[in-house]
C-alpha cells in the first residue's frame, strides 16, 4: 500500500472542558465556513496520491453525512 502522510492532533483544550464549552470556543476562534478557493490553495501542492486519499476520505465522509440526515428524517 502507498505512504500517506497522516497527521493526528488533540487539542489540549479538548481535554480540559466539557463538549459543549469546547465547542463554542472552537466556532469562536475558527469558525466552520468551508472555502473551496481557500481549500484548492492549500491543495497546490499536493501530489496525484494525496489527492485520491483525500477525495475518497472526503466521499466517506459524505456518505455518513447522508446516512445521518436520513436517520434524523426518520424520527
Amino acid at each position: 500500500m502507498a505512504s500517506i502522510d497522516e497527521y493526528v492532533a488533540i487539542d489540549p483544550l479538548a481535554l480540559m472542558f466539557p463538549s459543549s464549552v469546547y465547542a463554542k470556543i472552537v466556532e469562536m476562534l475558527h469558525p466552520h465556513v468551508p472555502s473551496v478557493a481557500e481549500i484548492a490553495e492549500a491543495a497546490k501542492g499536493m501530489t496525484a496520491e494525496q489527492r485520491s486519499f483525500v477525495l475518497a476520505r472526503a466521499r466517506i465522509l459524505s456518505a455518513y453525512g447522508k446516512a445521518v440526515e436520513e436517520a434524523m428524517k426518520q424520527r
